[in-house]
């Protein structure tokens, strides 16, 4: 019952989807989560309801999957695995997958409006952070592996012999035909 309850006040924040989820009526999917799994059963109204009756088809989520859908969410529909009825996994894993949780609409009802903005922009920063740390320091390692272990070459240099690379070949290209004259000559 909890993970049907969460996903309904899911649904509730987006409509959209609830109507869209409707058109599934009467179907039964099995969600595995790494902490939790449910069959449930989509109603009239586009909420879900468990079930127990047995799983048309089956989505299963592993843990990485809710780590990488923070920073990709197309890498991380690949780590989804499906079961069973492909087409009916595939329209519910959709429409599942475009729910997002609306922080701050919850928390404005336990602290009010303005404070909990302020409590969703502090965390979407923190959330950021370790992202753009990791892009910091993948450039931080090239720049050094790069310009001071010279271990990676520079740009211009890289440049250089591929223009060089280029030249060689035209080179060879012309001797060669000109060899392939002198043959027909003598």
């Amino acid at each position: 019952m909890l993970l049907a309850g969460i996903l309904n006040h899911l649904l509730a924040q987006a409509p959209a989807l609830q109507a869209e989820l409707a058109d599934l009526r009467g179907r039964t999917v099995r969600l595995e989560l790494p902490i939790v799994a449910a069959v449930v059963v989509v109603t009239e109204d586009g909420l879900l309801a468990e079930s127990h009756a047995p799983a048309e088809a089956t989505l299963s989520m592993p843990a990485r999957f809710f780590v990488t859908r923070f920073t990709d969410r197309q890498a991380a529909s690949r780590q989804v695995r499906i079961s069973g009825d492909a087409e009916l996994a595939g329209k519910a894993g959709n429409i599942l997958a475009g729910l997002q949780w609306d922080a701050a609409e919850d928390l404005s009802l336990l602290v009010g409006d303005i404070l909990a903005h302020r409590i969703s922009r502090v965390a979407a920063s923190l959330l950021e952070a370790p992202k753009e740390m990791g892009q910091r320091m993948a450039v931080s390692v090239v720049e050094y592996v790069r310009d001071e272990r010279k271990i990676l070459p520079q740009k211009h240099h890289v440049t250089e012999f591929c223009d060089q690379v280029d030249t060689l070949r035209d080179d060879i290209a012309r001797l060669e035909k000109r060899l392939q004259r002198l043959e027909q000559v003598v």
